[in-house]
């Protein structure tokens, strides 16, 4: 039906009485509000279709969830950590040095072989066509420091066409000669290297040495034994002794013939009581033989079970009451006042109000009761809430955090007061043995570096201009990357021919050959290798600083090299050049230097401590140079049952740190501070200021309540028709809401015609959500 005025008016406000219409027909009067009893419901059912569901992560309770999950499976691992170790054997630290110590003696005797090799490669590629066989053979046993026999077969039958030395093990070899190899044998004197170089269709040499292991300081007490396994299975004994009988050894050694990676691990041997025996081995190179170690370790205790439930136990009875503190803080606030905040937004006024503990919370919903409350019922300005202080929601997350930091503070107090565990004297020995194998690799690293400035030295003794052998200074540069410069100079000082970078050397040579440091190049530790002709060309090859630090960064722990006065030559952990020794190290290194290995155990003043030195004395060439290398280990490192039981309660006290500020830091972002900008929002109400819309700003439990007290603001500045929820967009707080002027009344006949027409066409439902 159409009003007479043309036009749709304003539907009437229903809270007010309405007059029948007065017309041609009989319109019956507009019907009054549904009762309270069935409004609530509808607007509750209008209010949740507009309100955010607080899913993971938005939900007020989630983080401190979370923290109690996550502390209770750090709970689970520290106890399990402690279980886990708690068997009685060899402390893995031990096992972890055996390993390390073969592995650097296979590499000191790979550095070794390797120098020989190509030696004597680069004697048959300069070998002369006219040098009968005989003579050759004799030049490469020479004085038999490196070959000790030599001799040229030929391929097929075997047939010695020249000899020289201690001779070959023709039966020992395999059945056919390799073209250019290198393997092992074993001999009645024990394991040798045989190299097998085919010098034509028909001829092949075959020179041999044998395999040597350089001197270790052995444990007696542990019955410590090295052995060189060859590719047969056969296994000799080079020092020490033996743990077992011989006849035990195939089984002991099984498996590690021709094994291509360092192993180690303890054999429990049933007579025995309370120790194991321990095998470690590393492979010699490419060679095909192995280097293997026997100690017998004494057993250890290890971590206790007991200890490790006490700490989970007192980590769970202190997360507890912080995870309490946190529901208590916010998570219960939260969840009450946006129950209020629902029912105030429905019209659903409580018979009593009870303030709320926490002081965001209280003011929120002080600002909703002064809202939502009718007005004209007159007991909205009587309320009166009692002030009182109340702490707020920052208060209880700090006192939540300061509870749940005490765990952690206690155990690394606790962790790091307790006496450290003794060094066990197998380290010791083991770190001794280490420093001294450093040593002999950086010694025989400078001496093959010497070896070929000789050479090179001897070839321009034989060249009239040394200008020619640049080619071979590039190919010895390229081939060996150990020096960074390699030139030669005349008599007067001027290089004549160079290769690499640009000379450091600033010191005169001192000397017609060795090994010397530059004192004068303060930028960086120069050493060089240099020999002086007796035509007066000298040949100098200045060492490449990271080829050496590479020799002393394969050894655990911190390696460092200093001169006879103390100074930082080489650091494996960063140094500045000629830097002074300082501490146990420096007492170390001082004992070294008057020869000998020292090891050490407790620094001067009782602590703890892993510490060797050895100096560089070996070859002879070296030794010039008055050098010390010493080997400090950090102890948090090693893998000692009581270490691993400390390092484990540390990294779990770190773990809970970490998990206790992840979630306090996200229920402040996320909750504490939305709610603390909400409360202040609603002061601003309670001030009695309804003129500026709240912004809900978040989808959570924090934007809900703020959408329902923007329901209360609207009921207090528009009328009782707002509740059940005003239409809302989900934006950002920057979305403004407008508040549109309101549309003046109509005349009375207008407005009772319109009201006919929309109960006379509109079904019942719409009806009622209309009003």
């Amino acid at each position: 039906m159409k009003s007479k005025n043309g036009g749709e008016q304003p539907a009437p406000d229903r809270g007010r009485d309405q007059q029948p219409f007065r017309g041609r027909a009989s319109v019956p009067s507009v019907p009054s509000d549904p009762p309270q009893e069935q409004a609530v419901p509808w607007r509750r059912r209008a209010l949740d279709q507009q309100l955010p569901t607080a899913g993971f992560p938005a939900g007020s309770g989630k983080p401190s969830l979370l923290y109690l999950w996550a502390i209770m499976c750090l709970a689970a691992a520290i106890v399990l950590g402690f279980a886990i170790n708690n068997q009685r054997g060899v402390p893995p630290a031990v096992v972890d040095s055996q390993r390390d110590n073969v592995s650097k003696v296979a590499s000191s005797m790979r550095l070794t072989i390797n120098h020989y090799v190509e030696d004597l490669d680069q004697r048959i590629a300069a070998r002369p066509p006219t040098t009968p066989d005989p003579e050759f053979v004799k030049q490469v046993v020479g004085n038999g420091t490196e070959w000790t026999g030599a001799a040229i077969v030929e391929t097929g039958p075997r047939r010695p066409l020249a000899t020289a030395g201690t001779g070959v093990p023709m039966e020992l070899l395999p059945p056919t000669l390799p073209a250019k190899d290198t393997f092992p044998i074993t001999t009645p004197d024990g394991p040798a290297l045989v190299r097998s170089v085919a010098l034509d269709g028909s001829r092949t040499l075959l020179a041999t040495q044998p395999l040597d292991v350089d001197e270790l300081r052995l444990n007696p007490n542990a019955r410590q034994g090295i052995f060189v396994i060859t590719p047969d299975g056969k296994s000799t004994l080079m020092q020490g002794v033996s743990a077992v009988p011989d006849v035990h050894l195939p089984v002991v050694f099984q498996g590690l013939a021709q094994s291509q990676s360092t192993e180690g691990h303890p054999i429990r041997v049933t007579e025995w009581l309370n120790k194991q025996l321990v095998v470690s081995s590393a492979p010699v190179g490419e060679t095909g033989a192995t280097v293997a170690t026997l100690i017998v370790a004494e057993e250890t205790g290890g971590t206790s079970t007991v200890h490790g439930f006490l700490l989970g136990l007192t980590l769970l009875a202190m997360a507890v009451p912080s995870f309490l503190l946190m529901r208590l803080a916010l998570v219960r606030p939260v969840r009450s006042l946006l129950e209020r905040a629902k029912a105030d937004a429905c019209g659903e006024v409580p018979a009593k109000r009870y303030p709320l503990r926490i002081a965001e919370a209280h003011r929120i919903a002080r600002a909703l009761a002064l809202t939502s409350d009718d007005p004209s019922s007159g007991t909205a300005g009587r309320k009166r809430w009692r002030w009182r202080w109340r702490p707020t929601v920052n208060q209880g997350l700090a006192l939540a955090t300061v509870v749940a930091l005490l765990w952690p503070a206690a155990a690394v107090a606790y962790t790091l007061s307790s006496p450290e565990p003794p060094i066990p004297n197998q380290l010791v020995r083991d770190e001794e043995s280490r420093a001294e194998a450093a040593s002999n690799v950086m010694g025989k690293a400078l001496n093959n570096g010497l070896q070929t400035v000789t050479r090179i030295s001897q070839a321009s003794e034989a060249t009239p201009d040394p200008a020619q052998l640049a080619p071979q200074l590039k190919q010895e540069l390229a081939d060996k990357h150990r020096f960074r410069s390699l030139y030669l100079m005349d008599p007067d000082g001027s290089v004549v021919s160079a290769a690499g970078r640009e000379p450091l050397r600033k010191e005169p040579l001192r000397g017609e050959t060795g090994i010397d440091l530059d004192g004068e190049t303060a930028r960086v530790p120069l050493v060089y290798a240099f020999r002086v002709a007796p035509n007066g060309v000298a040949t100098v090859g200045e060492f490449d600083i990271d080829y050496l630090l590479e020799m002393i960064r394969a050894v655990d722990g911190q390696v460092r090299v200093v001169d006879e006065d103390l100074r930082t030559v080489f650091d494996s952990n960063g140094f500045r050049a000629f830097q002074q020794l300082e501490g146990t190290a420096r007492v170390a290194a001082s004992e070294a230097l008057k020869g000998g290995t020292v090891g050490m155990a407790k620094t001067p003043d009782g602590r703890p401590a892993l510490i060797a030195a050895a100096g560089l004395n070996k070859p002879n060439t070296v030794a010039p140079l008055k050098w010390s290398l010493v080997v400090e280990q950090d102890l948090a490192g090693l893998r000692l049952p009581q270490s691993d039981g400390r390092r484990w309660t540390l990294l779990v006290a770190g773990a809970t740190t970490g998990v206790v500020l992840l979630s306090q830091t996200w229920q402040y972002f996320v909750f504490a501070r939305p709610l603390r900008r909400l409360a202040v929002q609603a002061d601003r109400i309670s001030d009695g200021d309804v003129e500026e819309p709240i912004s809900p700003q978040r989808h959570d439990d924090i934007g809900a309540v703020a959408m329902c007290l923007e329901v209360c603001r609207q009921v207090r500045h528009t009328g009782s028709s707002r509740l059940g929820g005003a239409s809302r967009l989900r934006g950002t707080e920057e979305d403004r809401t407008v508040v549109l002027p309101e549309v003046p009344p109509q005349p009375e006949a207008g407005r009772a015609t319109l009201w006919y027409s929309e109960s006379a066409d509109t079904p019942a439902d719409d009806r009622d959500e209309r009003s």
